[in-house]
């Protein structure tokens, strides 16, 4: 049995993934895909990424972290996806793709995180 904070904390993520994954539906089924490269995978672990950050470094109430961090982004984001649309363009051959692809992500993912991370400490 969970505890009665414990079913709030489930009832958030839950309402937080029925929104986030719709969300990833339309962002990554509205960018193309640009020279092999998942665009829209990338699109939406850039944007997760950076929103993640924000709420983390910005010390959000424990409710907004179980409904946008971890519900909603935690739907949101796609990593299996990046991890899966990267082997498929090893298994087809497409060696630079997979290399850029999985440079683009952790880099601009990574620089993301390092963007909300710099904004919120000149904004503070």
């Amino acid at each position: 049995m969970i505890p009665a904070s414990g079913l709030e904390k489930v009832f958030l993520v839950g309402v937080g993934g029925f929104i986030g994954a719709p969300l990833r539906y339309i962002v990554s089924s509205n960018v193309p895909i640009i020279k092999n490269i998942p665009a829209g995978t990338l699109t939406v672990n850039l944007l997760g990424s950076i929103v993640l950050a924000f709420l983390t470094f910005s010390s959000e109430p424990e409710s907004v972290v179980y409904f946008v961090n971890i519900g909603i982004i935690g739907s949101f984001t796609t990593f299996s996806t990046f991890a899966y649309e990267t082997f498929k363009l090893l298994e087809e051959g497409e060696n630079f793709s997979f290399f850029l692809n999985i440079f683009m992500n952790v880099v601009l993912c990574i620089s993301g995180v390092s963007i909300a991370y710099l904004a919120l400490k000149l904004w503070s």
